[in-house]
Parts: C-alpha cells; sequence; structure tokens
C-alpha cells in the first residue's frame, strides 16, 4: 500500500512538474521575445535594419494572443516561440551591423598605419641616401685635404714651394717670403 501511494504521489509530481514547465516554457518564449524586442525597437541607429524582423515578432506575438484567446494553446506556443526567433534575428542584425561597422574602422586605421608606415620607410630611405652622399663628399673633401697637406709636407721638405709664374700684369713673379724659408723679409716686395 505505501508503494502504490508513492507511485501514484511520484505521477502526479512529475505531471505537476511537466504542466509546470510547459506554463513556463510558454511564458518564457513571450518574455524573452519581449525583452529583445525593448531595446530594439528604441534604437534609432539601427531601426533600419531590424525594423522587418521587429514587425514580424510583433506580428507573431499577436497571433500568439489572438490563438490564445481561442483557446488553441499549442499554436499560440508556436506562435509566441516564432516571435521569440523574429526577435533573436533582430537582435543578430543590431550585433552584425556593429561588428561589420567596428571591423570597417578596424580596416580603416590597418590601411591608415601601412600608408604611414610606407610615407616613414621612404622618408627612411632618403634620410640614407643623404647620409651616404653626405659620407662620400665628406670622404673627398679629407682626401683632397690630405693630399693637399702632402703637397705643402713635401714642398717644405724639398726646400719650399715652386714659384709662381709671372703673369701679363705683375711681370715680377712674387716668390715665398724669407721668412717661410727661414730667413728675414728685408728684401721682398709686399
Amino acid at each position: 500500500m505505501d508503494r502504490l501511494r508513492l507511485r501514484a504521489l511520484g505521477a502526479a509530481f512529475s505531471i505537476a512538474i511537466g504542466f509546470a514547465v510547459a506554463a513556463t516554457a510558454r511564458g518564457d518564449d513571450r518574455a524573452t521575445a519581449e525583452a529583445l524586442l525593448l531595446p530594439i525597437e528604441h534604437d534609432a541607429a539601427h531601426a533600419s535594419i531590424t525594423a522587418d524582423a521587429a514587425k514580424q515578432a510583433r506580428a507573431s506575438l499577436e497571433r500568439a494572443t489572438r490563438m490564445r484567446d481561442a483557446n488553441d494553446e499549442p499554436r499560440a506556443r508556436l506562435a509566441e516561440a516564432l516571435g521569440r526567433r523574429w526577435a533573436e534575428v533582430a537582435r543578430d542584425l543590431v550585433r552584425v551591423a556593429d561588428t561589420e561597422q567596428a571591423a570597417t574602422m578596424a580596416r580603416l586605421a590597418a590601411d591608415d598605419a601601412g600608408a604611414r608606415a610606407e610615407r616613414e620607410r621612404s622618408l627612411l630611405e632618403e634620410a640614407i641616401a643623404m647620409q651616404g652622399r653626405l659620407q662620400a663628399e665628406l670622404d673627398g673633401v679629407q682626401s683632397r685635404q690630405g693630399s693637399d697637406k702632402t703637397a705643402a709636407v713635401g714642398a717644405i721638405i724639398d726646400g719650399g714651394p715652386a714659384p709662381a709664374k709671372a703673369s701679363k700684369n705683375h711681370p715680377i713673379p712674387f716668390g715665398p717670403r724669407a721668412s717661410d724659408l727661414g730667413g728675414t723679409d728685408a728684401g721682398v716686395m709686399p
């Protein structure tokens, strides 16, 4: 007898839980759809892309209400589930639009960074080329100064620089001063 009562109690409990789950599921679809639609319908930025899905969701929820009023509970639950799906589609459309916008901004930023890197690379190449030209010029100047110093040192060692050639305006060439050769400047014309 106790077993029979436990079985009956278990069956009654199972049926009660089944009805509770069915009632909760029915309420969940409508409540979820309403919760999803509320921010979507007030979002002016995405209104153009979500308008159709939100309209379909509202129509399905209204259809569920009419079916429930006509005591057609199974079809009312189906209509609420359809309304929930349309609300989820609207939510997903908002997410897709935001993701596309973020991707576009990231692509533009990457393009801008690439262009900036290309400009900086070309400026670096110009600076390297300029440095090479300046280094070559500096090496040339140093080698000329080195050869001029070598010639001057060689001339001093050999007895002084060669006398200057006479020009048409100055028939007498001016040579080195005596002080350069170790003497005095007493007989040299200025």
